[in-house]
């Protein structure tokens, strides 16, 4: 017999394949109703899976014994649902395989015969010395090393290490694909415990895979040993051979993963973020985020676990140029909000359970998703280059001005910038104080700019063209308090702080000024924040 050409439709959703809702990338909170938060995608392997099934069908009496040069161009998500085209179409060249292509997801040749091969004989042992893992296989589930739920979570041994190979038991999994998964499962864990930085991979080819006997039944010890055999700062690529009663079951060759762009600080969120931020608490109450992940993959697996569905929509229909700061500002004001929630007492809240939105007047607004109720905040938020920071402060009543933030670059700018920001006496007090010796006059124009942002984002607005309807009064020596006065309101206590980007990222200096109200100075008690904390 030879195989037909064939096309089928495979229907993708969590209801035909409820397997997917433990194939969830983005933990959320117990019962979360939005799934689209939590994005189930299809497994690379259950794809190969599909396609190996599809080439059946088209070839009734053979077997799928092998597939060779298998793609992965894209994620396939279950929501929203999906129907994807399969087709098989004969290889001329070989009369013996088909040519199998899942939709635009991906692609393969599958070899077919009528019986299985017989069993290679084991490959030895890899030279060079290996150790117990660090984690047992249950902890790497329970601690969220693997994003997997239930019905993939077939790893139940971590045998040995080794600098460039990992052992382990798969006991199979009944969800299509997921024994092979798992396989995938040790490679990561593999690179998770060996290295400390870009250790977020995902399958995006298989060279080759063939198979001496029919799939293990569920619940059946599969031993699995994995060679590394490349690796480089985008590409880690390992052989595979799967052992059944001391049997070779499948051999895998050229499995290769793609490494994302990520940080060692991301590693806590990405397991556990509803107890960790990617914005760290700095001193005087406020949030601070650098953009760690600057290549666009990256980008979008931290913008899919921070953001939910409404955000997401807001966040793919802005240009693309504007997208990566108007997420560091989100990331930066969901952690400020979370940071003070926690202050408080609160347990663990994820990300997606704070909506980050605008009032009637454009100003920054948080409010609860889906059950999440809030105390009243008011917040504020600024970005600029790859750094994004935000303040929020419990809501005081009546609709005076609330706290403002700001962050601005150290440039030089010019005499022509300095005497369009600021008036005579500014001029005088800037030249005052750079005379004084210490910091150069770029450092106290851009304190001096940043400060009264901030007290103009506090009073519901921001400069704009008009810089000089506010005015700084006063100037520590050291720079880090200025006395602002507004529109609104006669003073504000204006703190300032030094920020520069980490190593990796291009080097920037900047100020961020914020304040918390007119008159008010973190220093001192803060009848709205007793109030709430009682």
């Amino acid at each position: 017999p030879t195989a037909t050409p064939a096309k089928t439709t495979l229907h993708v959703s969590p209801h035909s394949m409820p397997h997917l809702l433990d194939h969830c990338f983005f933990p959320q909170r117990h019962g979360w109703p939005d799934l689209e938060d939590r994005w189930p995608v299809v497994p690379a392997t259950t794809i190969v899976r599909h396609m190996m099934d599809a080439a059946e069908r088209a070839a009734p009496g053979l077997r799928a014994v092998a597939v060779h040069g298998a793609r992965f161009e894209r994620w396939l998500t279950a929501t929203p649902p999906v129907d994807v085209p399969v087709t098989v179409t004969p290889a001329p060249e070989h009369p013996d395989r088909v040519a199998v292509t899942f939709g635009p997801t991906a692609r393969a040749v599958v070899e077919l015969a009528p019986h299985h091969p017989p069993p290679p004989p084991r490959g030895p042992l890899p030279d060079g010395p290996e150790r117990i893992p660090d984690h047992t296989a249950a902890q790497i589930y329970r601690d969220r090393w693997m994003f997997h739920g239930p019905r993939f979570q077939g790893l139940t041994e971590l045998t040995a290490i080794g600098e460039r190979h990992i052992r382990g038991v798969i006991t199979t999994p009944a969800a299509p694909g997921a024994l092979l998964d798992n396989v995938g499962q040790l490679l990561g864990y593999w690179i998770m415990a060996t290295r400390t930085e870009r250790t977020v991979v995902f399958p995006v080819q298989l060279g080759q895979a063939r198979f001496h006997g029919p799939h293990p039944d569920p619940g059946t010890e599969v031993r699995c040993l994995l060679r590394i055999t490349a690796l480089t700062d985008t590409v880690l690529e390992a052989d595979a051979e799967l052992t059944v009663g001391g049997r070779v079951w499948a051999r895998l060759t050229g499995w290769q993963d793609r490494r994302f762009d990520n940080d060692p600080t991301t590693r806590p969120v990405e397991r556990f973020p509803e107890r960790h931020t990617l914005a760290s608490a700095m001193p005087g109450g406020w949030a601070l985020v650098h953009e760690r992940w600057p290549d666009l993959a990256s980008r979008e697996l931290i913008m899919r676990n921070s953001l939910g569905s409404a955000e997401r929509a807001a966040y793919a229909q802005r240009p693309p140029r504007g997208r990566r700061q108007w997420l560091l500002g989100r990331i930066a004001v969901k952690d400020a909000v979370r940071h003070l929630l926690w202050q408080h007492g609160e347990g663990p809240v994820f990300p997606a359970e704070l909506r980050v939105g605008n009032d009637e007047l454009g100003r920054p607004r948080v409010t609860g998703v889906h059950g999440r109720v809030l105390p009243p905040l008011d917040v504020s938020l600024a970005h600029r280059a790859e750094t994004g920071v935000a303040i929020a402060r419990p809501h005081r009543p009546g609709p005076g001005p609330g706290p403002g933030i700001d962050i601005e670059e150290v440039t030089d700018r010019g005499p022509a910038t300095l005497t369009t920001a600021l008036g005579p006496a500014e001029l005088r007090l800037l030249r005052e104080l750079c005379a004084a010796g210490g910091d150069p006059e770029a450092v106290w124009f851009t304190r001096f700019w940043a400060a009264k942002e901030a007290v103009a984002k506090a009073e519901g607005d921001g400069l704009g063209g008009r810089p000089r309807d506010f005015a700084v009064l006063e100037a520590a020596p050291d720079g880090t308090r200025l006395l602002v006065s507004g529109r609104r309101e006669r003073a504000y206590a204006v703190h300032c702080a030094p920020v520069a980007n980490p190593p990796a990222l291009p080097a920037r200096d900047y100020v961020v000024a914020w304040t918390t109200g007119p008159g008010a100075d973190d220093g001192h008690p803060d009848p709205a924040a007793e109030e709430y904390a009682r």
